[in-house]
């Protein structure tokens, strides 16, 4: 069958309405991920914006201090700790040698008044609960970024969901009536930089230098995404028709 002669432009209207509602909304879905993705972030280095700082912490994490150290001091958590003297009894517990006695004594009254109404099973931040000694001593630990386990989590869902919507939006540019060559460069990129920008993600554990490539990846994404949503929209109902 000859596809050739197929445009949007030339589509039954009914059929445009259908691809069109779904094409904007692949868009706004994209652009909630983008907010969700700035939510995410853009406090992991205790300073508001997302910058590559915030994601050099988020995957590679703070080689030079503990996990729970770096999220109440100049981190996320420090705006919880309003009582003078809080925070610094915690990192003075840390350096100390994290003992469980004074954790009894001291440490555990803090958390339990400011951090347990989320840190805890029932809580919002229930994948981090600090209600116990065993609990509170996994953050105590290096930060070493994020688990290989939470990445390979994270990577499966999003390249198999967002190579299925690459895939509608690189069929509906298929149909555009722009050179076969663009749209060839124009339906590829948008892989190449999803498979590489969570590659790039992985690196960064090790090498915090990829930080950088995860971000140029991710914009590369990104200005595809627009492209392959605003053409076809262009294409089906501002393009003139040929006769």
């Amino acid at each position: 069958m000859d596809f050739s002669a197929i445009r949007l432009s030339r589509l039954p209207r009914a059929v445009k309405i259908t691809l069109s509602l779904s094409i904007m909304m692949l868009g706004i879905g994209y652009l909630i991920a983008l907010l969700n993705l700035y939510l995410t972030y853009n406090m992991t280095d205790g300073e508001p914006g997302l910058t590559a700082n915030d994601l050099r912490r988020a995957f590679y994490g703070n080689r030079d201090n503990t996990r729970l150290a770096a999220k109440i001091h100049g981190g996320s958590m420090e705006q919880f700790l309003t009582i003078p003297g809080e925070k610094e009894k915690i990192l003075s517990w840390i350096q100390d040698g994290a003992e469980e006695t004074k954790f009894n004594e001291v440490v555990k009254t803090i958390l339990d008044e400011t951090c347990i109404r989320c840190h805890s099973e029932a809580g919002v931040a229930s994948f981090r609960p600090l209600t116990t000694y065993s609990q509170v001593m996994t953050v105590t630990e290096i930060d070493r970024g994020e688990p290989v386990g939470l990445w390979a989590r994270v990577a499966h869902t999003h390249i198999q969901s967002i190579g299925l919507i690459f895939l509608v939006l690189g069929l509906a540019v298929a149909f555009t009536s722009i050179p076969e060559v663009w749209k060839q460069i124009l339906v590829t990129l948008p892989f190449v930089a999803l498979i590489s920008d969570f590659g790039a993600r992985a690196l960064t554990k090790y090498f915090p230098g990829f930080v950088y490539v995860v971000m140029g990846t991710g914009a590369v994404m990104g200005l595809s995404f627009a492209v392959m949503v605003l053409l076809p929209l262009y294409e089906m109902w501002f393009k003139r028709v040929d006769v």
